[in-house]
């Protein structure tokens, strides 16, 4: 009896570059595991610093950068504020704006649509998931355990097309 078992691994680096391996199972599990082992070990976000509940706001975490002034500002309790018209961005973009402030913790779809409903415009728990699905699509977005980030490609969208529009919208009004 023939062993056709096959394996692939495919890894998106933060540079947007992508490794991809394919075949037998047993010589692609010994590349990965070697691959792996060179790696640097990845950040890991401490449990205190995850928000579990809806609409939970992590303001020890949320600390407003230099590139988010005049696009941000964070309430007196704590709560994220989108100080932009609301038309200046699309329904994606706002989902990718708001992941990016939270970088590097994750997002659930829940959380996500009760910040931008409560400091943007009323986003809908399935808009969010949809709009999360084609950013992920994209390569812009990673899901792990059901919670939202950016990708290394989200980040440079986000830095290099999302926050220069905002700007030049913000000048022209």
């Amino acid at each position: 009896m023939s062993s056709d078992r096959k394996l692939r691994f495919k890894i998106r680096r933060a540079d947007g570059s992508e490794i991809e391996l394919e075949g037998d199972y047993e010589y692609v599990r010994e590349r990965f595991e070697e691959f792996r082992k060179e790696l640097p070990a990845p950040q890991v976000v401490p449990p205190t610093a995850i928000s579990t509940q809806v609409g939970t706001q992590r303001t020890s975490q949320i600390q407003p950068t230099p590139e988010l002034e005049g696009i941000i500002e964070q309430t007196p309790d704590g709560k994220i504020q989108l100080v932009i018209p609301a038309d200046s961005i699309t329904a994606k973009e706002a989902v990718a704006l708001m992941l990016f402030i939270h970088q590097p913790n994750l997002v659930a779809y829940r959380e996500l649509s009760s910040q931008l409903s409560s400091s943007w415009k009323t986003t809908k728990e399935h808009v969010v998931r949809a709009r999360a699905s084609e950013l992920r699509k994209e390569g812009r977005l990673i899901v792990e355990s059901g919670r939202y980030g950016l990708s290394g490609a989200g980040l440079q969208w986000v830095r290099g097309q999302i926050l220069p529009k905002i700007r030049s919208a913000t000048a022209r009004s």
